[in-house]
């Protein structure tokens, strides 16, 4: 694995951001307030004093859907679905990777707790099991566990993210310098905060950098012809990644990351449970498909 360690500054704004969205999301979860309200509290212009100028908006829309969804789960019985990725760490799964797919109207957490009520009388342990079976998950890899700790592993999670996403786009300014074309940056040019650059050498360059923060990955498989898809390691809710496979590239922004890839070769999507660092991981090879 490329030699990259978040710096000590990073890693301390990390810990207070996700200090920070931890308190917002308990209390969102336990509130319940409207929709609209809970997009005001997890908005980029509240935490500009600890993102200085590093892009977090998709760090806020996660944690804005799992505030509703652990809402949800603490109307129920207080138990989510979460999965193992790394060394075992556990993540929160989306419900709408359950409630989003073609076995059941896409209700979106938005209308999850409706729908319980209204269909789902009794305790959900045996339907999250049933669910988890029939979504084509890595059941194996699935723990249903109480949401008190689920967020203790997310905060840890999340400061993992969050270190990489601060040391990363540091040494994203550093190589847009390098490359003399700070047009790329765009509003997130130049980034507060210390240089960690000890010279060229201080840490790998990706192969390719992009507006707005974003570093070249290609992702290597073992089957051909798939779909990949990414998740950060802290919340699982894969977005499309690219393909066909392998290899496929595309880009992302710092954080710790996993894959799943499927398609004509293998219908149900499959789950790489190995997390990868960007930077400086920037050639993630697969093992699991």
């Amino acid at each position: 694995m490329p030699d990259f360690e978040p710096d000590q500054d990073s890693v301390s704004r990390a810990e207070k951001l996700s200090s920070r969205l931890m308190g917002d999301l308990r209390s969102v979860s336990e509130e319940r307030p409207p929709a609209k309200m809970r997009r005001e509290l997890f908005s980029e212009r509240r935490y500009s004093e600890y993102a200085e100028g590093v892009p977090i908006n998709d760090v806020l829309g996660n944690v804005n859907q799992m505030a509703a969804e652990f809402a949800a789960a603490r109307r129920w019985n207080g138990e989510i679905p979460c999965m193992k990725v790394g060394d075992g760490e556990l993540a929160p799964i989306s419900l709408n990777e359950f409630f989003g797919g073609p076995m059941m109207p896409s209700y979106g957490s938005e209308g999850l707790r409706e729908f319980w009520d209204r269909n789902l009388p009794f305790p959900p342990h045996r339907f999250w099991r049933e669910m988890v079976r029939g979504s084509g998950l890595d059941e194996e890899r699935i723990v249903i566990t109480d949401i008190r700790d689920a967020e203790g592993g997310l905060n840890r999670s999340l400061i993992g993210f969050l270190s990489y996403r601060f040391a990363g786009i540091k040494r994203w300014a550093d190589w847009i310098r390098g490359v003399g074309d700070r047009g790329l940056g765009g509003s997130n040019w130049p980034p507060r905060g210390p240089s960690t650059s000890q010279g060229p050498s201080s840490s790998p360059p990706p192969p390719a950098v992009g507006p707005g923060g974003g570093l070249q990955v290609h992702v290597s498989c073992i089957t051909p012809g798939l779909r990949i898809h990414v998740s950060p390691a802290y919340f699982i809710s894969w977005v499309y990644f690219g393909s066909p496979t392998t290899p496929v590239a595309s880009y992302l922004l710092p954080g710790r990351y996993i894959f799943a890839g499927d398609g004509p070769m293998q219908p149900r999507r499959k789950t790489d449970p190995a997390v990868f660092c960007i930077p400086a991981d920037y050639y993630p090879s697969l093992t699991r498909f």
